[in-house]
């Protein structure tokens, strides 16, 4: 006989011009079944600190505020958690992955489209990789097209990652969206490219001429699913995952690369102002690292 878990979700109810209105608790067991536990200090603090706070009576500033959302396991949690707040109703979302919408959708959030990305009081996104200059590799999702455009809008952004995506240097591939027509140019033209973002006169470019792989093609490699089949984006588009012997400048490399005829968007998201970076450990014990300029 097979066992079951079922999940008790506990109902509370608020009163909101002169109207009641029940909200659903998502329990921290919830969170500890799926080994997620240790995501649930970092969760409260952000909850605590971007949508509690801003709706004490000394401190709120304007009736709603627009949040976009990215995507992964960690914020589908804290979408989880938003949706029992009592005045979750002033928190307007644009979600940019499907899947991150459907947990909304089934939490009960509210959503406004594409003409509000202008107006982005927040960001909430998590990173594949970290570097030491807070410069982010992302797109493991497929997702890197929108949540660049809303990461890049945005008065503030808040990124959630294992403390293990937080390296000296990057070591993953640079996530590539393509528009399929273009496949086999963009490839040929990346594996033309060794070293990228280079800075005339730079002496990083001196210090890496004396290594012997200096100048190494890149090696761009389509990204697939199951039984081989290509990974295809929700826009339409395929992923080059692609590894170069070197990257010089963040920004001046995202722009070569986005050059070539094709190229949608890159994976490389240089440090912004105005970011706070959780870094989460498996004993739940997060720090916070602030990009202020």
């Amino acid at each position: 006989m097979k066992d079951y878990l079922f999940y008790f979700f506990y109902f509370t109810n608020y009163i909101k011009n002169n109207k009641t209105y029940t909200s659903t608790i998502i329990p921290n067991e919830v969170l500890k079944h799926k080994n997620l536990e240790h995501l649930i200090p970092m969760i409260e603090s952000i909850i605590d600190s971007h949508f509690l706070k801003p709706f004490d009576k000394k401190n709120i500033k304007k009736e709603n505020i627009i949040v976009g959302l990215g995507s992964g396991s960690t914020v589908g949690e804290l979408v989880k958690k938003i949706s029992t707040l009592p005045h979750k109703d002033n928190f307007i979302f644009i979600p940019t992955s499907i899947q991150i919408k459907i947990i909304a959708e089934k939490a009960g959030l509210k959503f406004t489209d594409e003409t509000k990305i202008y107006n982005l009081d927040l960001v909430i996104d998590g990173a594949d990789q970290i570097d030491q200059h807070l410069n982010m590799i992302k797109g493991g999702g497929g997702a890197l097209f929108k949540e660049k455009i809303i990461m890049y809008s945005a008065n503030e952004r808040i990124i959630l990652a294992d403390s293990k995506k937080f390296v000296t240097e990057f070591t993953l591939p640079i996530p590539i969206e393509v528009h399929p027509f273009a496949r086999s140019t963009v490839t040929k033209r990346l594996e033309s490219m060794g070293i990228i973002g280079r800075i005339s006169n730079s002496s990083q470019i001196n210090n890496l001429q004396d290594k012997s792989d200096v100048n190494l093609p890149a090696k761009p490699i389509i990204r697939t699913i199951q039984k081989g089949y290509p990974f295809i984006t929700e826009n339409g588009n395929i992923i080059l995952d692609t590894e170069f012997s070197g990257i010089l400048n963040i920004e001046k490399a995202e722009q070569e690369i986005k050059n070539i005829p094709g190229v949608i968007e890159v994976g490389l998201f240089a440090r912004k102002n105005k970011t706070q970076y959780y870094s989460v450990n498996n004993e739940g014990k997060f720090s916070v690292k602030t990009s202020s300029n």
